[in-house]
């Protein structure tokens, strides 16, 4: 039935008087696809009352300001005349009294014509003509209603003095029961406190009050519902006063999130890896070529040229100077390191011990320039903690926190303000907070800043989904997440992570390798970048024979044509012929030479690429190597030669 509902053609009637208002909505629905929306367009109430009498249209999109008449006006008058589809507002402007009185006066939503999207217009619509056709139903008969209720694919639940009267099949499924008896006669505190996390629970209990004191509606919530037996699933709540069983009653709609949560998870790490993992893998190939050949000529230098200098105040001198640009070069390479890490995705998407104060680090590494120009840093730290969650997303989670406190603060008055990120023990959980001396949050946005699309920041400048991603990724370790805020004192957000209990493992001592029985090997170097080769042969040359070549093509050449080798080096990522096409070749016509390539990788960039060395077992050499690491390789392959 839904599918059929969503693949049904919707007709859309739009009351507009602005005819470059009429072209932004019709550019907007014309990408839904003319299968799915036909757009009729009218000027003036009197002709927009015609339309909807004549019963063609599904929906309702009308502009608040008409003339002489306000869009609420309009939508009065063609009640009265019998018309019960759903009406959306439209609105030049962002008034919070133009939608509460938009509600009141029965429009299904209110959507401001700056932020109107596609994608915005099209939930919007699906969800006006839902919830139009549920009420429409719950008018025409308490029987057609109950036969209704029982069929939803949602959960609904109706509440008489804050107590249970009724709950449907699919809301007791959600929430893990096998009977509505088990649920039925229960206050509505009984079933929040059980069914709720406490953060979720607090925000919809002080909904129900603004509503019963000021008469304020409660606007849809995104919560995590808990189920019986363990397990949470995201649901969105939407609140309907109306009569049942002639008694006022609060009808509750749950709907399950779950697919549409998986879903975003699906584009966001699509668009993740699609822009941040190709720039850092993109950033990290081209920097650790140059990196690679700098690190190794420093290795050669230091372990064969320094020791011929004559003079010990040269060498001396020298030396000092040869630890200041390994410092230099090695903080490069960290750095590298953390554009790599927040590249990975979810390719390792597994929770396990993370420590968190190396995660923080990174996130300051990366977030240092938003922080420099606005802000102290201060860290105030606890002992050692590690917590069970995956470090790149919590990595992303910190960032984001990071980032967003120094937008929180002006520029300027560096060392008036401070970011501050502390860690401390709170019971079995390690608590992690970002606070800033910025502006603060006001009260009536507190309560929504972890909601979906909700940003306080200008148009263009924030998508909304910062918070809302990162309060998803805490839950899904199995944390919390929360705010504090005073307008003009500053904001902090916090979170709870469950501490990894295990001991930590004691990592296995590098295996060195064996030198006895070493032997002079013939090493071909195969990298585009000719610089890296050089020094690669500089490292290799005095324990084997080593050949460097620029381009792949040449290099097959040479195999095919029977030249020895025992080693292959090569790299990855080349123009003309790459490593992997280099390996495909010699697969087709020389498989025994596969087996003797080692990899050399900056940061596999392409999907291509990644895919290929996911899959092959030879092994690899990251850039920058150092010396060690080039002996090391080459001796272990040789050993394995004379083995096979």
């Amino acid at each position: 039935m839904r599918r059929e509902a969503e693949s049904r053609l919707i007709r859309v009637l739009l009351v507009e008087d602005d005819e470059d208002d009429f072209v932004l909505t019709r550019d907007c629905l014309r990408e839904l696809g003319p299968r799915r929306v036909v757009l009729e367009w009218v000027a003036t109430c009197e002709r927009a009352l015609e339309e909807l009498q004549s019963g063609r249209h599904d929906v309702c999109l009308l502009d608040y300001r008409l003339g002489a008449t306000t869009g609420l006006e309009l939508l009065q008058r063609a009640r009265g005349a019998g018309w019960r589809g759903p009406f959306i507002l439209l609105t030049g402007q962002e008034d919070n009294t133009i939608d509460h009185e938009a509600q009141q006066a029965g429009a299904a939503d209110f959507l401001e014509k700056s932020k109107l999207t596609s994608t915005l217009l099209e939930r919007s619509i699906r969800y006006a003509l839902q919830h139009a056709h549920t009420l429409e139903a719950l008018r025409r008969s308490q029987e057609s209603f109950q036969e209704l209720i029982e069929r939803l694919p949602d959960g609904v639940s109706v509440l008489q003095e804050d107590r249970l009267v009724y709950i449907n099949p699919s809301y007791v499924a959600l929430l893990g029961f096998s009977s509505a008896r088990e649920l039925v006669g229960k206050s509505l505190a009984e079933l929040g406190s059980v069914l709720l996390l406490p953060e979720a629970w607090d925000r919809l209990h002080d909904d129900i009050h603004c509503w019963k004191s000021k008469g304020e509606p409660i606007p849809p919530r995104e919560v995590l519902m808990l189920r019986r037996g363990g397990g949470r699933t995201p649901v969105e709540i939407v609140h309907i006063p109306l009569t049942f069983d002639g008694k006022p009653s609060n009808v509750w709609i749950v709907r399950d999130l779950t697919e549409r949560k998986e879903m975003e998870a699906r584009l966001l790490r699509a668009d993740r890896m699609g822009s941040l993992g190709l720039l850092a893998a993109g950033v990290a190939h081209e920097i650790n070529n140059p990196l690679a050949y700098t690190m190794a000529s420093l290795d050669h230098l230091e372990s064969h040229v320094l020791t011929r200098l004559e003079l010990s105040s040269v060498r001396a001198e020298a030396q000092e100077l040869l630890a200041e640009i390994r410092l230099g070069a090695t903080r490069v390479r960290d750095i590298v390191r953390q554009l790599k890490m927040f590249s990975r995705g979810d390719e390792d998407s597994g929770l396990g011990p993370v420590d968190v104060h190396r995660v923080i680090e990174t996130s300051i590494g990366m977030a240092v320039n938003e922080l420099k120009h606005r802000a102290r840093l201060v860290r105030d730290y606890g002992p050692p903690f590690r917590v069970e969650a995956n470090e790149g997303r919590l990595g992303q989670v910190i960032l984001n926190l990071l980032v967003n406190a120094a937008h929180a603060i002006p520029e300027g008055n560096v060392e008036r303000n401070e970011v501050r990120i502390a860690t401390s023990l709170q019971g079995s959980f390690v608590r992690i907070e970002v606070h800033d001396t910025g502006v603060g949050i006001r009260p009536e946005n507190l309560a929504r800043v972890f909601d979906p699309f909700f940003t306080t920041k200008p148009v263009g400048v924030g998508t909304g989904l910062g918070l809302s991603i990162c309060h998803d990724i805490v839950t899904s370790f199995g944390g919390r997440m929360g705010v504090e805020s005073r307008v003009g004192e500053g904001s902090t957000f916090w979170l709870l992570l469950a501490q990894h209990s295990a001991a930590r493992t004691q990592e296995a001592p590098r295996a060195s390798v064996v030198r006895e029985h070493s032997r002079r090997g013939r090493v071909m170097v195969v990298d585009d970048e000719p610089l890296i080769g050089t020094a690669i042969r500089r490292t290799l040359q005095r324990e084997h024979e080593v050949i460097t070549l620029t381009s792949a093509r040449e290099a097959l050449t040479r195999l095919v044509s029977g030249e020895h080798f025992d080693v292959i080096l090569c790299d990855v990522m080349m123009p003309e012929m790459s490593g992997v096409e280099l390996y495909q070749q010699l697969l087709l016509h020389l498989p025994v030479l596969t087996d003797r390539l080692v990899f050399l990788t900056g940061g596999a960039f392409t999907p291509n690429a990644r895919e290929f060395l996911s899959q092959v077992k030879n092994r690899r050499v990251d850039k920058p190597f150092s010396g060690q690491d080039l002996h090391d390789v080459v001796q272990s392959m040789l050993v394995w030669a004379s083995a096979h």
